[in-house]
């Protein structure tokens, strides 16, 4: 089948890749001159799943995503800046006191996986000196997204600067909207919203230079890549533009800092890029058929990734291969499908 895909950041790419492994055609349509030009542009993106004490639908759909991401991950490996240097995420408060060990409990994971550990064994494992115990993934840690989506689109067709209008005007079998919020210019009833985030890239120097692992306390922390480490993220919901703000370079850090205090100096700032998430009211992906065009042309969506793209994107990819070649009882096993 051949298979229009709107959209060329994490989204649109990962579905032209199941797609193309799948014996499909894919076409991808981007409205700007590159692939990842949006969200999906960050250097350094942490693949973590999203978190629930129990093991219910949720838990079940990121820990699938979880699994199967590392499965291209380790064939992709440099192409992509793989870095699995394991991730900490810190328990610094009641929340998280309460959910991790429910986390660890209900999810079942292997101790290769996913354990609890004490503040002393977080600080050997990060190499610098962590005040909270943790729940360490060692198997986590952090990717190009940007390089992510062009190893995605390897061998697809990519036609750049194209701006679709109307569907109608697409020659194919079927279509698959992957365009974050602009999937509201075809449907604008989806229930579908704006978060802007701001990552800072900052020198490595001082005991930033020690860190091993990737680092999550609300924001997060990344390991040094060539030299500049990755600090993020604002998530602010009453924003929509990505313009650059320094006073978001200061919230990043200083929230690092409040949380990892041996990391207190000043830093020199390399770069910084600030995005449009697009998210859900529940958080969840909204991924499924949404419509047929003139009785005979499917219509599938993959939108509202948050900020759990690099591991939900995948796995929506996957769910879509699914429903076009009519896969039902697999999908349904793994995780609940949104039909509008």
């Amino acid at each position: 089948m051949k298979i229009a895909i709107i959209g060329g950041g994490l989204a649109g790419t990962a579905c032209a890749y199941v797609l193309k492994n799948a014996g499909h055609e894919p076409v991808i349509f981007e409205a700007s001159d590159s692939l990842a030009s949006g969200a999906s542009g960050n250097k350094i993106g942490l693949y973590n799943p999203r978190f629930t004490a129990q093991k219910d639908k949720v838990a079940e759909f990121y820990s699938s995503a979880f699994f199967k991401a590392l499965e291209v991950f380790e064939k992709a490996k440099s192409e992509i800046d793989w870095n699995p240097c394991g991730a900490l995420h810190l328990i610094n408060d009641e929340k998280k006191q309460k959910r991790f060990p429910k986390t660890v409990e209900s999810w079942e994971w292997s101790d290769q996986d996913m354990h609890l550990v004490s503040a002393t064994e977080a600080s050997k494992i990060s190499g610098i000196e962590i005040p909270n115990d943790a729940l360490y993934l060692p198997r986590s840690g952090f990717v190009s997204p940007a390089k992510l989506c062009t190893y995605y689109a390897k061998d697809v067709d990519t036609q750049f600067n194209q701006k679709i209008e109307n569907l109608e005007d697409l020659e194919c079998d079927a279509i698959i909207l992957a365009c974050g919020m602009g999937a509201k210019h075809f449907y604008p009833e989806l229930p579908i919203k704006p978060v802007r985030g701001q990552v800072t890239y900052v020198q490595s120097e001082g005991n930033l230079q020690n860190l091993k692992c990737t680092i999550g306390y609300g924001g997060y922390v990344a390991p040094s890549l060539n030299g500049v480490h990755c600090i993020g993220s604002t998530f602010q919901r009453w924003l929509d533009h990505s313009d650059l703000l320094d006073e978001d370079n200061d919230s990043n850090i200083q929230k690092c800092v409040q949380n990892l205090p041996v990391l207190d100096r000043e830093y020199k700032i390399t770069d910084q890029k600030a995005g449009i998430r697009t998210t859900s009211k529940d958080h969840m992906p909204i991924i499924g058929q949404i419509d047929q065009i003139n009785g005979k042309i499917p219509v599938f969506i993959s939108t509202a990734h948050g900020s759990h793209g690099i591991l939900s994107s995948l796995a929506a990819a996957n769910i879509l291969e699914g429903l076009i070649n009519n896969k039902e009882n697999q999908i349904d096993s793994v995780v609940t499908v949104k039909h509008f």
